[in-house]
């Protein structure tokens, strides 16, 4: 798994066909999403930030069948298969990094303590919460791949994952039915490489036949997209979303578990449940605020700006009383 993965982002070649073009067009709308960064088609990971670039490019759709210099091939996506594992979305809203490691905070308020998988001698820069797309790599290593995106992305996701109905439909939406209308369908999603601080991620579609009830590999359009867009799709077309196995090895981090919940742990007579397991049934303020900033950011994109400013106003009152984000 200590591979290494590419370092270059070759420029994809711009689709000749009016369908592909089509789609092009209407993605390039994604540069109001996800988070902005001065490379392209990328969101970011905890590092020292550069300083974003306020120019939006829109991601490109790619025929080309050329090698990348790894063995992967652009146009024909399932030539690199061994190099990806599945991974799964986690209900993750926040992640935070320091000199004792990370901090994962949970839609449900609590708090998931992690380090790096390759801790020695490495220097973790400090980091202010900042709203993230965590992803759990299915390889029964319990590795976790966090991903800092803009807070619409995420909280479209948490949307998604938990069936919350918006009554006016989001780009994502859009272009699940636009790939529909043109006879494709989405294959899966792919995290596969990083430049510095920032990461790319494709969305990999094939031609539907319905006479045969088959999907045809061959017939292949590819997307470069910033993961959190990528990722918003996959959910709601219910596709894999695969990491690149040097990616999972180099940035992935784990969990540890408190003292407080091994001592719990060990109460459990011989279940392997913790507190993370189950509520404790109190109130908590991490989850009343994730509810604002939901209903807030819902109530934007459904033009409702008077009750977006109330739920903001319920949410600055909110922060103000906390003195601690832990």
């Amino acid at each position: 798994m200590a591979m290494e993965g590419p370092v270059l982002c070759r420029p994809a070649m711009q689709a000749k066909s009016p369908a592909a073009a089509l789609v092009n067009n209407s993605l390039t709308r994604f540069g109001q999403l996800g988070t902005i960064s001065k490379y392209r088609n990328v969101s970011r990971f905890i590092s020292p930030i550069s300083q974003p670039s306020t120019k939006n490019i829109g991601p490109c759709c790619s025929f080309s069948s050329s090698s990348d210099g790894n063995g992967y091939m652009a146009g024909n996506f399932s030539d690199s298969d061994e190099d990806y594992v599945n991974s799964t979305v986690l209900e993750a809203v926040e992640v935070r990094s320091g000199s004792e490691g990370y901090v994962i905070k949970m839609r449900d308020g609590k708090n998931l303590r992690c380090v790096h998988n390759n801790s020695q001698g490495r220097n973790i820069p400090e980091s202010a919460p900042q709203p993230a797309i965590v992803l759990r790599i299915e390889d029964g290593s319990e590795t976790l791949l966090p991903i800092i995106v803009l807070e619409m992305p995420s909280v479209l996701l948490m949307a998604a994952i938990r069936n919350v109905h918006i009554a006016r439909p989001t780009i994502y939406q859009v272009v699940k039915e636009m790939i529909d209308k043109m006879g494709y369908e989405v294959k899966l999603v792919r995290v596969n490489k990083r430049i510095q601080e920032a990461y790319c991620a494709e969305l990999c579609l094939t031609k539907k036949h319905p006479a045969l009830q088959i999907d045809d590999s061959t017939d292949s359009i590819t997307f470069d997209l910033r993961p959190s867009d990528a990722i918003n799709i996959a959910v709601r077309c219910k596709v894999p979303v695969q990491v690149h196995r040097s990616l999972a090895y180099s940035d992935g981090i784990r969990p540890v578990e408190p003292a407080r919940m091994a001592v719990a742990a060990g109460l459990s007579d011989g279940l392997l449940f913790t507190e993370l397991d189950r509520p404790d049934g109190q109130a908590s303020v991490e989850a009343q605020e994730f509810g604002l900033v939901k209903n807030m950011l819902i109530a934007a994109v459904e033009e409702r700006y008077k009750d977006a400013a109330s739920w903001k106003d319920k949410l600055m009152r909110l922060r103000s009383k906390r003195k601690n984000w832990a």
